[in-house]
């Protein structure tokens, strides 16, 4: 075999081997040993770099400026996404809430003072539920034996219990809407916004 070969092994042969190993083997070699040693700073761009390949924990977040579209989102700016409450309510939950409690009274009154609150620049008012009342007690404190929900239960007897919250901790307790349990109540307003 090997003398069916020689006459086949030219120099040129042998060179042209030689360099298609080495430019096939060299490739994987500098892949292999080039690290971020080797790389000026600098010198690379983003299209050096992969798509998707950064993020993360390798960004540098104090290290990134402003980015100048990301200030408005549809012309509008994040100032404005916030949640705007109407004038004497703050937010809690989502939702505002009065400032001031208002005086004792049945479920019933107190839904309707509520619907009439506010004027046509804020309507929808309403009784706040357990969640929402429970979520403003962490800036107000709740009037003496507890505020009205909106949480109404019907009774077997024709009568409906009411849900009140009376600590900041969001201890409820069910009264009878008759008439006789009057309590303070705050109304819950939808945001301007």
């Amino acid at each position: 075999m090997l003398r069916r070969l020689r006459p086949h092994l030219t120099y040129a042969n042998v060179t042209a081997t030689l360099a298609l190993f080495i430019a096939l083997g060299g490739g994987a070699y500098a892949a292999v040993t080039i690290t971020g040693r080797d790389v000026k700073d600098g010198s690379l761009t983003g299209r050096d770099i992969k798509r998707n390949s950064i993020g993360g924990k390798r960004v540098k977040e104090s290290a990134l400026g402003t980015v100048p579209r990301a200030a408005t989102l549809n012309g509008v700016t994040a100032a404005r996404l916030l949640v705007r409450c109407p004038r004497a309510t703050f937010p809690a939950a989502g939702t505002c809430i009065e400032t001031d409690t208002r005086p004792p009274a049945s479920y019933g009154s107190a839904v309707l003072a509520c619907a009439d609150a506010g004027g046509q620049r804020t309507p929808n008012r309403r009784l706040p539920t357990h969640g929402e009342l429970s979520a403003a007690y962490a800036r107000v404190d709740p009037a003496p034996g507890g505020e009205l929900t909106g949480h109404v239960y019907p009774r077997a007897d024709g009568n409906q219990d009411v849900l009140i919250v009376t600590s900041k901790g969001g201890a409820s307790a069910a009264i009878t809407n008759d008439g006789g349990n009057p309590r303070a109540f705050r109304c819950a307003a939808d945001p301007l916004n």
